[in-house]
């Protein structure tokens, strides 16, 4: 990776860090449209006995263990974030390594005759 594409992706992680967690604290607490949508259905409550789910991580957009509030909704956006980027960066570097594999012709810098 170049020094130009390592300062564009910190660059553009710090920005979505940035909008993920400041940004996101200030979300509208209102149900989105599926949730609106299932109030007015009455499909909301839950028809038969709930099965116990263990603690989630981001539960309600928060880390459980920072409680509620701006620090623990900046940090769950920013892990999720995080979380994202490393799956993608993930993704891409399968992507090139399973370009290269099949007869090096992933990223050639000429078009072939």
């Amino acid at each position: 990776m170049n020094l130009y594409n390592r300062r564009t992706l910190v660059g553009g992680a710090a920005i979505a860090l940035l909008i993920a967690g400041v940004i996101s604290y200030f979300a509208s607490p209102s149900p989105d449209g599926l949730e609106k949508a299932q109030e007015e259905l009455g499909a909301a409550a839950p028809v038969r006995q709930a099965v116990e789910v263990p603690p989630v991580v981001f539960q309600e957009y928060n880390l459980k263990w920072l409680g509620e509030g701006f620090w623990a909704n900046a940090a769950a956006g920013g892990a999720g974030s995080l979380l994202v980027l490393a799956l993608l960066l993930g993704i891409g570097r399968l992507l090139r390594r399973g370009g290269e594999t099949l007869g090096g012709e992933g990223r050639s810098a000429s078009p072939r005759s």
